[in-house]
């Protein structure tokens, strides 16, 4: 695997009164081809949803995982 597709989730809006959520998830891909493909599938929004997605070459020591932030 040689990019990580990173997924960033926040949930809440400060317009309503809530708290922003923020989570993290990264996920191995086997090239920039398909992470950017990956990508587009994560690409909506919806009013208290927000998504980001974005793709980055790989650190060895790096791992798959999701962290609540």
């Amino acid at each position: 695997m040689k990019y990580m597709l990173i997924i960033l989730i926040t949930f809440g809006s400060p317009v309503i009164g809530e708290k922003q959520k923020v989570f993290e998830m990264k996920i191995p891909q086997e090239s920039k081809a398909q992470c950017e493909k990956s990508a587009k599938a994560f690409s909506f929004g919806l009013p208290i949803i927000k998504m980001e997605t974005r793709c980055v070459p790989r650190r060895e020591d790096e791992d798959a995982e999701m962290v609540r932030t």
